[in-house]
């Protein structure tokens, strides 16, 4: 029975409904074992429970959750609206998580506009805001495609689709500009990263080796046994399938049915895209396009 609060708990995290309801934090002191003050430190201190989740040095600067997760807002605001056919509830506009135990949020934002591979292939640009509280690192953003035919998360390695930004900021209103910002950037450049899918649909892969692919790059053996006994139901007496098919097959069986933290999340993102997208030359010879997912790009 789900519980009538502002949030649900599912696995490792806690989906929040919208920002004015995710919970407001701030520095409070840090007292040694004799109850002395520790100058060089501040412990982090959620608002609404007084749980203090993370101790940082005196010389954090706090970026709250709220304040990230209401700029998100305001730019997905001024983005284009939801075209027709856009996702459905099972992938809402705009999604907030709280994990760790509240030390970290991620903001998932779904933007409006629609791009076209070929028939049946239609996608939208997808945003993910990381921010981390216990100094693990500076706000982050990254993209994804949400294809509109089964609404699978998509996310490239290659880096043209997706790649991360760190954002070090100093107030919120640095917050607001540098995060939008990075945001109109990588939607200007995100048809341009299509052609990693594009060339997915026409290279082919043997279903048997699909599950050994995916644990090469560090699929979970029971995930991966699961996806590859897919794919060769799919590939059926013919035993082979277009990498894009494995790779739909993959990121519906991750997007619908692993429940797990957005940090764990991103790993099996990786791998899926790592192990089924990337050309047979770039596999072979251990090549990735510049820049590749992971890399820290300071703006």
């Amino acid at each position: 029975m789900r519980a009538s609060t502002t949030y649900e708990r599912r696995a490792a995290y806690e989906t929040i409904a919208t920002p004015e309801q995710v919970p407001t934090y701030s520095l409070v002191p840090v007292r040694g074992p004799g109850g002395e003050v520790l100058d060089a430190y501040r412990g982090v201190q959620r608002e609404d429970n007084r749980e203090v989740v993370a101790v940082v040095s005196a010389r954090y600067g706090l970026v709250g959750h709220r304040e990230v997760a209401r700029a998100v807002h305001r730019i997905g605001e001024a983005l284009e609206p939801p075209e027709s056919g856009t996702p459905a509830a099972t992938f809402p506009r705009e999604s907030i998580r709280l994990y760790a135990g509240g030390r970290r949020m991620e903001v998932k934002l779904v933007v409006g506009r629609k791009f076209h591979l070929q028939e049946g292939e239609d996608l939208y640009p997808g945003l993910r805001v990381l921010n981390s509280l216990d100094g693990s690192w500076a706000v982050r953003l990254s993209g994804f495609a949400v294809r509109l035919a089964c609404q699978n998360q998509l996310y490239a390695e290659s880096g043209n689709v997706s790649e991360w930004r760190e954002l070090h900021l100093s107030n919120e209103t640095d917050l607001l500009s540098q995060m939008g910002r990075a945001i109109h950037q990588f939607l200007g450049s995100f048809q341009d990263g299509l052609g990693l899918y594009a060339h997915a649909m026409h290279e082919e892969i043997l279903a048997s080796e699909v599950a050994p692919a995916l644990r090469a790059q560090g699929i979970p053996w029971g995930h991966a046994g699961t996806i590859g006994a897919r794919a060769e139901a799919e590939a059926s007496h013919v035993a082979i399938l277009s990498r894009w098919t494995a790779y739909q097959i993959t990121t519906a069986y991750l997007t619908r049915e692993v429940h797990v933290n957005p940090d764990r999340e991103r790993q099996f993102e990786r791998a899926a895209a790592r192990a089924l997208l990337l050309p047979t030359r770039d596999r072979s010879e251990g090549v990735l396009a510049p820049p590749r997912l992971g890399d820290r790009q300071e703006i």
